[in-house]
């Protein structure tokens, strides 16, 4: 069995997992190909399964350096019957016997296939702003276990009151709920920390010619963290990590 890989590499988990919450040091494993386009996707790259990249489970194994491992995508599911492979030998694949501990990324439009208790799904719903709110059915969450968690990636205040009425009209859903504020390039401003310049061109500051570096806009993630206290909203609030940290950077850097 091979599955279709874009990247494999180290870094810490940004989000909740259903392992424990952020700032797991993490092995990822990122899976090429996606059925769906979303408008704010950070991965564009690994939607097209093209130029294939096909590794054996065993050659995805000897690159796994910590106990978590996240499979991302892409849309991982569309390799299921690798990605189950996977899991059965990530569960054993560090010495005597220590148990990996496996999340699953995944859009919302595949009913998950459960791989045993060491594998955990944080399963994304679909709001407004993606463009792909049509491929969500209720029937994919009412699937999940207390285990795993629904991603509401929030754009703004419409996708904001989208996800509270699906919580409102939806509480038979066992899994943990998440608000991830939407991340991109918009969120990002670059800045020049000799003379406060906001004039940059090309990574230049034009007043000083000084190389300016990136900083984060909190803005959006402030007034989303504050409409949820406000509305007194049952989910948790999750901040992309990996974003702040390394801003602007593909994950796999």
């Amino acid at each position: 069995m091979k599955l279709n890989v874009q990247a494999i590499f180290d870094s810490i988990d940004g989000e909740e997992n259903a392992f424990g919450g952020a700032g797991q040091l993490t092995t990822f494993i990122r899976l090429k190909g996606c059925q769906l386009q979303c408008n704010y996707c950070d991965t564009k790259y690994a939607q097209n399964p093209k130029p294939e990249n096909w590794m054996s489970i065993d050659e995805i194994i000897q690159q796994v350096h910590f106990p978590k491992v996240t499979i991302t995508g892409g849309e991982p599911l569309m390799q299921k019957e690798g990605v189950e492979e996977l899991c059965n030998k990530l569960t054993y694949y560090l010495n005597n016997d220590h148990y990996s501990e496996v999340s699953i990324e995944t859009n919302g439009s595949i009913v998950p296939t459960y791989f045993g208790q060491a594998t955990r799904y944080v399963i994304d719903y679909k709001l407004p702003s993606s463009g792909m709110t049509k491929h969500m059915k209720s029937s994919t969450f009412y699937a999940l276990r207390y285990c795993d968690v629904i991603k509401f990636v929030i754009s703004d205040e419409e996708d904001y009151e989208y996800a509270k009425r699906q919580i409102q009209m939806h509480l038979c859903w066992g899994a943990k709920k998440v608000f991830s504020p939407a991340l991109s390039i918009l969120h990002y401003e670059s800045i020049c920390k000799k003379c406060n310049g906001h004039e940059v061109h090309d990574g230049k500051c034009y007043n000083c010619g000084t190389k300016a570096s990136t900083r984060f806009d909190m803005s959006w993630p402030r007034q989303l963290a504050e409409m949820m206290i406000r509305d007194k909203i049952s989910a948790q609030f999750s901040l992309q990590l990996h974003k702040i940290l390394w801003p602007g950077a593909k994950e796999e850097r």
